[in-house]
């Protein structure tokens, strides 16, 4: 924020946000509770809620914005760090100092934590403010995180959400000056409170949402009266945001008491739908939500927004309320984090019903006993154990494999990707070579996902297919163990275990036992792995006993992925091919690649029942695929406008799936419809015509629909996709139940159309481009 006050200006220099990697869909809470899901999606304006799984608290979330806020940032400048938070975790202690200390911020630095509910980070920031006018030379870092807990089954639990914001304040700021002149109110009220005994929220909601209005018109009249400013003065507007549908009656109560109810509609959603993107996919954040907002604001506004002015309505049940404005800086969009912000929301981790329960019900310890913390996704930051009622946290090791593994993916072209079918094998060679046998203490290996442009299902029965590698990953990575065993830790599937060879090979062989009870059609293939982690596991014990392996010393093995799991975007098969890959590596022991595809092969059997393998071609060779049997063409990668969008996780399995449309393809006379689209598809793509692709994706859809893989509500998207010019389908197996259909790929050339009408329906839309690379060692 930023003010004037004689010659000095000040202001928000720089801001991020930090959400959990893990979200919970209000549909299945829906499900759960046996209530209409329009009662969230409509009545509240909210699709999905961040839940944050052990270890991660609001040190870590805040850990986590700050860390991306001060990038590029002299951090010896920050003299003043204010910390925004009604979820405290110590009566006396303040959260701030954790963060101080895992970021490295100097000695000779202020730190305080500040509680009144939701209104905090806006104190933080006036208090910040102030310091400034008389230090102008130095900053002041304000983190906002809080996560919001109502309770299992009670009122509030649809309004549930985690976040938080760093803001980095200065003078002569770049992306935000506030204006001096503010309106505040304040009331002795019990809307909302929570006592020191107790772990969630009370609230009495009609009456928080009715002072909610109250308060905001008291404070725009004293803000109004400070300011001499009117309605028309503000292009934007951002709220506090506890759910979106009373920010969207604050502002028409906002427009009515300035006899502004006959702007066009379109103007009125404008001025608020943007800042309102990020908390319809958070849920609620407390004292950051009104700041998620302006990032949301500023990272989604088409227009440039330098020189606007934003009012800022801020709420703290109890209560306090102010307003206040700001106006954008011009060049405001070189400071900002757009891009970790989107790739932060789309790659979280859908938990389902049983998983938002787990997490929620998870406790720390409290009498002083040593609690080690289950290991989840936390970002760079995790509480790792509380000791002797201590909380430790510790610094996450990241790797730069992925972006850097982009960076060099947008330089590449259709060339390579062609070259890449051939030369997969050498380059792996050549990659394993260059790490010496004394460096050989870790082994990274990477492999993408794919997108199916033509031929799901069909293929299975021997009808053409087109897929193409995408730029999202499995990772894995193999270090040494001391304990002669094997060490899994796959985090986004919150696992972890030790297991010998031997109990690796039993494991095996009792699952391929259950595997020819499924060929016999005594069980069905849902059965045959009875968790996700076993497939992994399956497939180090068929590597090794393949190999004759035995292990001088044990080895960790970490799986990391930024794939949705069961969305039809091959994260089986780029789970099974890197982590074959990474051991074999790992052991200097190559394995020819159709040794490997056959052992993979086998493996992801498991999973589907009866596999085309194309899933493991396209992760093993990347580029884009032409697959007719055991036939392989390599072709140009697409250059369309191409957006996946996540419908969710299906209720049915890939397996269930090819059980379910296998009575349709007896026939022939449907396999040979699917071999004429992808054909068809094969032809335009060649050419690279955007229209003939679309006219195919559309031929495609219909067939699929047909053989009643694509659920209803994915349906009604794709018809209205469609209608506005664009084209889409599934591009995986799909779904025989349920609403959600796993991964969508739609042609289009307008992404902010598709943006609004994705948000309808609660989908996050993810640009995405071909990975010219197959399975490869980092």
């Amino acid at each position: 924020m930023s003010a004037n006050r004689g010659n000095v200006t000040v202001g928000i220099d720089t801001l991020a946000i930090y959400t959990s990697r893990y979200a919970f869909e209000l549909a299945e809470l829906a499900r759960a509770r046996g209530t209409d899901v329009e009662k969230y999606h409509t009545g509240l304006g909210q699709y999905v809620m961040s839940v944050s799984p052990p270890g991660e608290d609001i040190v870590t979330m805040g850990a986590n914005a700050a860390r991306q806020a001060l990038q590029g940032v002299e951090i010896n400048d920050i003299a003043l760090f204010l910390f925004a938070t009604e979820s405290g975790i110590d009566q006396s202690k303040a959260a701030g100092l954790f963060v101080h200390g895992l970021l490295g911020l100097p000695s000779r630095c202020r730190v305080v934590e500040l509680k009144q509910a939701c209104y905090s980070g806006t104190a933080a920031i006036q208090l910040g403010l102030s310091f400034l006018r008389d230090h102008p030379e130095k900053k002041v870092l304000v983190v906002a995180s809080d996560i919001a807990r109502y309770g299992l089954a009670t009122s509030g639990e649809s309004s549930q959400g985690s976040a938080a914001v760093a803001l980095v304040l200065s003078a002569d700021p770049r992306v935000l000056a506030v204006e001096p002149e503010y309106g505040v109110a304040a009331e002795n009220v019990m809307d909302f409170w929570r006592p020191n005994y107790l772990h969630e929220a009370l609230v009495d909601g009609k009456y928080s949402s009715k002072l909610y209005l109250v308060m905001l018109e008291k404070s725009w009249q004293h803000y109004q009266s400070e300011s001499r400013r009117e309605f028309s003065d503000h292009a934007y507007f951002c709220y506090h945001t506890p759910v979106p549908r009373l920010v969207e009656k604050a502002h028409q109560h906002l427009l009515k008491i300035n006899h502004q109810q006959n702007l066009p509609v379109e103007d009125t959603q404008r001025q608020i739908q943007y800042a309102l993107e990020y908390g319809r996919k958070t849920g609620n954040s407390y004292s950051a939500s009104l700041y998620l907002g302006l990032a949301s604001l500023l990272d989604h506004a088409e227009e440039d927004l330098g020189g606007k002015r934003i009012g800022f309505y801020s709420y703290g049940s109890g209560c306090v309320a102010e307003y206040f404005s700001g106006t954008v800086r011009p060049g405001y969009r070189g400071a900002l984090h757009s891009v970790y912000h989107a790739e932060l929301l789309a790659n979280r981790k859908r938990l389902n019903y049983e998983e938002y329960e787990q997490f929620f019900r998870f406790s720390y310890a409290e009498d002083g006993c040593e609690q080690e913390i289950p290991l989840y996704d936390t970002g760079g930051f995790r509480l790792a154990r509380m000791r002797d009622h201590k909380r430790v946290y510790e610094v996450v090791e990241e790797t730069q494999a992925r972006s850097q593994q982009t960076e060099r993916c947008a330089s590449s072209d259709a060339s390579e990707s062609a070259e890449s079918v051939l030369t997969v094998g050498r380059t792996l060679r050549r990659a394993r070579a260059a790490v010496s046998r004394d460096e050989r203490n870790t082994i990274r290996v990477i492999a993408p996902g794919k997108l199916i442009l033509s031929g799901e299902h069909a293929v299975v029965y021997g009808s053409p297919a087109l897929a193409m590698a995408v730029n999202r990953y499995v990772t894995a990575t193999v270090t040494r163990e001391q304990v002669p065993q094997v060490l899994f830790d796959l985090s986004d599937l919150s696992h972890r275990s030790r297991l010998s060879v031997d109990a690796l090979h039993h494991l095996k062989n009792k699952i391929k036992q259950k595997y020819y009870r499924f060929i016999r059609g005594d069980f069905s293939i849902r059965d045959v792995l009875q968790k996700p982690f076993e497939l992994a596991q399956f497939a180090i014990g068929m590597l090794t006993e393949s190999l004759n392996l035995t292990l001088p010393h044990g080895v960790k093995i970490q799986v990391q992925s930024d794939l949705p799991i069961g969305c039809g975007m091959g994260s089986s098969a780029a789970t099974i091919v890197s982590v074959m890959q990474a051991i074999s590596s790992y052991m200097e022991l190559p394995v020819p690649q159709e040794q490997l595809f056959k052992l993979a092969l086998e493996v992801e059997n498991m999973q589907h029942g009866y596999s085309s393998g194309l899933d493991l071609r396209v992760a093993m060779q990347g580029g884009c695929i032409y697959m007719r049997g055991q036939t392989l063409e390599p072709r140009s990668i697409p250059s369309l406008p191409m957006y996946l969008i996540n419908t969710g996780s299906p209720e049915s399995s890939t397996g269930h799936c090819v059980e379910s449309v296998a009575p349709y393809f007896k026939s022939g006379r449907l396999g040979e419809e699917f071999t004429a689209v992808t054909t068809a598809m094969d032809t335009a793509l060649k050419q690279q015509a955007w229209r003939g692709m679309q006219e195919a994706i559309r031929g495609n859809h219909r067939l699929l629909t047909d053989i009643g893989v694509v659920p209803e509500r994915v349906r009604k998207f794709v018809s209205l996709v469609e209608a506005a010019g664009g084209a889409a389908k599934i591009c995986g197996a799909g779904s025989v139940t349920g609403d959600k259909a796993g991964a969508v790929l739609v042609v289009s050339d307008d992404q902010q159309s598709l943006a609004s009408l994705s948000s309808r329906f609660g989908y996050n839309v993810i640009p995405i481009s071909c990975e010219p690379r197959g399975v490869y060692a980092a």
